[in-house]
């Protein structure tokens, strides 16, 4: 991996700031929400022990079964339609034994009005109105039977006509209120509303139904408060203006409503709606994002009555049973979050009960916050701004700190290896004059270089100096000798004389090949360079190397076409003289010898490949540097390993390159040399 890829994956580190500031509005989150929930349930708990004996009677359903007064946002229209009743789905529900007659009741209230609306479910075959058309006994009459109650005494009413429509009910013995009503017929059966007393305070109803006969026997259909047709159950019509409502919504705080709900969920009392503040609309960023780190299980509240009749059971079932209970849940457009909490209420108002029977209904508290979901959101909303910012500054800043620092070193690299290119020319290195670690290291390589370059030169010059300097030593050795061979000396000298004498031939030999190597770099800078048939050049040299060594088996191999080369024609032909002699010598005779030339894109190459030998193991380029020679010590002749550095100065001074690898399932060694055309 590159060193900026390196430091950009390092930088990813920083991703721990945003994720501890996503951690830590998390537990403030939860830290606000359990304090609310702790203050909101001391509060519940409260009122739940100070609620007045009175109020406490009404849980007990001491004066009979509660019927919630809806507040009607408008005086009624009794026409028999019921669609513009508020929460007409929580309503009294009852239905006859056989489940073959049903009656839902809703009450409601506008100012000093009473009204009833009543939905009567009858499957029979014939419609009341038609039953009704068809007798004259009021006893017999489908309908709905009416018993009221005030100050003023008890009053029976029953609701029956011929058709639908508006129509004015008379109390039985003309003793009360005439009532004005609306009959509706419908599929499943008929609709009714009815204008009550304003004094009324509880009321007795239920639907009759004409009698039919079933298996021999008769028997009328009821459904309601009623025992048949006579007053039974009263239904307690409560209002929220009422003494227990006034009661809560003086001992809770203005930023809570409480209902007082008897254990079926039917509300006694409400304190009245919380006054709005104004809401903070939410975008779909903030609101996913608010779901993600303050409670992803939170549920989206629902659309709620204004006045409801009845609360969800769920919410205070484990008040019911004896425990506090909690729930939370958020508007799904605005920056609100409401927490719910339901405490029992038992008969004693004692703190703790000692089974379930004690508890007669439950106090709920909820309340709506904004300065939770808000705080929370503009917290992370700006920490998540910043921490962003700041991670993609610091990724940026080290990505371009790592490119620049990898430029740097690429550009430095690239120097030192043009500078090994072992020209003996000092080095010129770029980022020397920077003060950081780079410039230092940069310094510090131009000084190995240029010492390299120093000492390589040395070497270069040695041959010529060692040669030059060992001509004198050699000649006064080799003339002392000859006057010693003329000696009379008994044959143990005679044997160190010709010892002596092959040292010295030895040493002259040594002597000529410096000489040599020396003058070839001379030759190169003042060869004659020319363009010639370099194929028709190696097989003049081919057939002088089968004249020389008649027992070598030596193939030439040429391209099919020409091969044009401007070059020094005995330069390559003292190269090439190098490479064969270098394979005869270091191959035994029965093993060949391969010449060939191969034209590749811009370069001609020339390979010499002999059998029987192997590369040592060092690096094949040490191979054509100054005094490395290949051969095994013990094979006998005088070799300096210059016939190889040869190669590589005539490669060079035409541009190209040479090399050598060993070939496959030791088949032996190749030379090449590579020839740019151009």
């Amino acid at each position: 991996m590159k060193l900026r890829n390196q430091l950009l994956a390092l930088s990813l580190l920083t991703l721990l700031l945003p994720w501890s500031g996503w951690k830590l509005v998390q537990e403030l989150e939860n830290f606000l929400r359990e304090s609310e929930e702790n203050a909101l349930l001391a509060s519940a708990r409260i009122v739940s022990q100070s609620l007045p004996s009175g109020h406490r009677q009404d849980l007990q359903l001491a004066r009979g079964q509660i019927l919630p007064l809806r507040q009607l946002s408008s005086a009624a229209i009794v026409d028999g339609y019921l669609t513009e009743w508020p929460e007409a789905e929580q309503s009294l529900a009852f239905e006859s034994r056989r489940g073959d007659l049903g009656l839902e009741v809703l009450a409601g209230r506008w100012r000093t009005q009473f009204f009833l609306a009543l939905k009567v479910t009858d499957p029979g075959d014939i419609k009341a109105t038609t039953f009704n058309a068809g007798t004259a006994d009021p006893g017999q009459r489908a309908g709905v039977v009416l018993y009221t109650q005030s100050k003023r005494g008890q009053h029976s009413y029953i609701v029956s006509t011929e058709a639908p429509g508006p129509l004015i009910v008379d109390s039985q013995g003309n003793t009360g209120t005439r009532l004005e009503a609306a009959w509706m017929d419908n599929a499943a059966g008929y609709d009714i509303e009815i204008i009550l007393p304003a004094d009324v305070e509880r009321i007795s109803v239920g639907a009759v139904a004409p009698a039919f006969t079933m298996n021999g026997s008769s028997s009328g259909r009821y459904a309601g408060t009623l025992n048949g047709r006579q007053q039974g159950d009263w239904l307690e019509l409560v209002s929220r203006d009422d003494g227990a409502a006034q009661w809560l919504s003086a001992v809770v705080s203005g930023q809570s409503r409480a209902w007082l709900v008897q254990p079926e969920g039917w509300v006694v009392a409400d304190s009245g709606p919380v006054a709005e503040t104004g809401s903070s609309e939410l975008t779909w960023a903030q609101r996913m994002l608010y779901q993600a780190v303050a409670d992803s299980g939170m549920q989206t509240r629902s659309e709620q009555p204004l006045w409801p009749v009845r609360v969800s059971k769920d919410a205070i079932s484990g008040a019911l049973e004896g425990d506090s209970n909690i729930s939370w849940n958020r508007d799904a457009d605005s920056a609100a979050v409401y927490n719910l909490v339901a405490v029992p209420v038992y008969i004693d108002g004692s703190n703790n009960a000692e089974s379930t029977a004690n508890v007669i209904g439950a106090v709920v508290l909820e309340t709506r916050s904004e300065g939770l979901l808000l705080m929370t959101n503009r917290a992370l909303g700006r920490f998540s701004l910043v921490a962003l910012l700041l991670v993609l500054v610091l990724a940026a800043g080290l990505w371009l700190f790592a490119s620049r620092l990898s430029r740097r070193v690429q550009k430095l690299s690239e120097a030192v290896n043009r500078a090994m290119d072992d020209t003996g020319q000092p080095p010129e290195l770029p980022l020397t004059a920077s003060a950081d670690e780079v410039g230092e290291l940069a310094r510090n390589t131009e000084k190995l270089l240029k010492a390299v370059a120093e000492y390589t030169n040395y070497l270069q010059k040695l041959a010529g100096r060692l040669s030059h300097e060992l001509k004198t030593p050699i000649a006064i050795t080799r003339s002392s000798l000859e006057n010693l061979a003329s000696q009379d000396l008994d044959p143990e000298a005679q044997q160190y004389l010709e010892r002596a004498r092959e040292g010295l031939d030895r040493q002259a030999a040594i002597v000529s090949a410096m000489s040599e190597a020396q003058r070839l770099e001379g030759s190169v800078r003042t060869a004659e360079w020319e363009a010639i048939n370099l194929g028709e050049m190696l097989g003049h040299c081919v057939a002088g190397y089968r004249s020389v060594h008649p027992a070598r088996s030596i193939k030439l191999e040429l391209p099919a076409e020409a091969c044009e080369l401007r070059c020094a024609p005995d330069l390559i032909a003292q190269a090439l003289d190098k490479l064969v002699d270098n394979a005869v010598s270091l191959s035994p005779e029965d093993c060949g010898i391969g010449i060939s030339l191969r034209h590749e894109e811009d370069q001609c190459m020339v390979s010499v490949a002999n059998s029987g030998t192997r590369l040592p193991g060092i690096l094949h380029d040490q191979l054509f540097d100054s005094l490395v020679s290949l051969r095994d010590k013990r094979v006998s002749g005088q070799n300096l390993g210059l016939g190889l550095h040869i190669v590589k100065l005539v490669a060079e001074a035409h541009g190209g390159s040479v090399s050598a690898r060993n070939l496959a399932d030791d088949q032996g060694v190749e030379f090449t040399i590579r020839l740019p055309l151009t």
